[in-house]
């Protein structure tokens, strides 16, 4: 309880105490009867704290969902853009461990989400070269994908924007 519902408590008590004295003082014992002098200051009590708490209270609100900050997206696409520009520049063996593996991980949530399929179950069915054709059924796309990457730059990049283009288009 807040201080100054007690302080509310205390008053209305003290005011009672002193009723109290001052009826049971005056008016014989024969004339009061005592049940009106202990429930009428209950619910009188009961009436005070009711008020007082109903004035603090406040009705429940909505609450919204909760948006992915646009900040943390347009960091993810400065990182790739970054990652792809160095890639042009950079060994054969950059571009297989950093842009395609992404690209799988990308393929994967796509099919996971196009078929219903687990996305582990997924990603073990396309590591394995006859499952995985089989389950793309586009063999340029498991190639470009799963073999060894080209060694010239722009052959590389070539590779990657035709590996999102066929990503795009890939259907269950």
């Amino acid at each position: 309880m807040k201080r100054s519902t007690l302080t509310l408590l205390a008053i209305a008590s003290g005011f009672y105490l002193l009723l109290l004295i001052v009826l049971r003082s005056l008016i014989p014992e024969t004339l009061a009867s005592t049940l009106p002098l202990l429930a009428l200051p209950l619910v009188v009590l009961a009436l005070i704290l009711t008020l007082n708490l109903s004035d603090r209270s406040t009705a429940p609100f909505e609450s919204k969902a909760r948006e992915t900050p646009r900040r943390l997206l347009a960091m993810d696409m400065q990182t790739l853009a970054r990652q792809i520009e160095v890639a042009g520049r950079s060994s054969p063996a950059y571009f297989d461990t950093v842009l395609r593996i992404r690209l799988r991980d990308l393929l994967v949530d796509k099919v996971s989400l196009e078929t219903g399929t687990e996305r582990e179950s997924v990603r073990r069915t396309l590591v394995d070269e006859r499952q995985g054709q089989r389950m793309l059924r586009d063999f340029a796309l498991y190639k470009l994908l799963y073999y060894p990457p080209p060694r010239t730059a722009e052959a590389r990049l070539r590779l990657l924007r035709e590996t999102i283009d066929r990503i795009e288009t890939w259907k269950a």
